[in-house]
């Protein structure tokens, strides 16, 4: 089994945001066809990999009966930029401080972010400097 390397490569060389393909992903890890299973597989690897996707009802067994490997997702990296943060607060409000991040993005307040957020953009922006 393999992981999702190529695909989290692939996302930071488009600039943090690409469109993939079930038969990619599904390939990247290595299956030789879809289903719920695997789909289940790829929505866990992304996660692991420190990447978003969406649509999510793409990768849900319950909304996709019928995966297809020319469907697709919009895959990010969560790297603590205003598209990530952005992002995870519309798809994944459970997890993060919604109206916090929202509000502190709309008015350009960085303050209204955590010291994590803060540190993890920092970290993001040397780490893009470097390469």
């Amino acid at each position: 089994m393999s992981d999702l390397a190529g695909i989290h490569k692939q996302c930071t060389a488009e600039g943090g945001l690409t469109r993939v393909t079930l038969g990619a992903l599904r390939e990247e890890l290595g299956y030789r066809k879809l289903g719920s299973g695997v789909l289940t597989e790829i929505a866990d690897e992304l996660a692991e990999t420190d990447l978003g996707y969406f649509p999510r009802e793409t990768l849900d067994s319950r909304c996709n009966t019928v995966p297809r490997k020319e469907q697709g997702v919009w895959v990010y990296v969560r790297d603590g930029s205003t598209r990530a943060a952005v992002l995870d607060a519309v798809l994944y409000p459970e997890r993060v401080n919604v109206r916090r991040i929202l509000d502190g993005l709309a008015e350009g307040n960085l303050g209204a972010l955590s010291a994590q957020e803060k540190l993890d953009r920092i970290s993001a922006i040397v780490n893009a400097k470097e390469d």
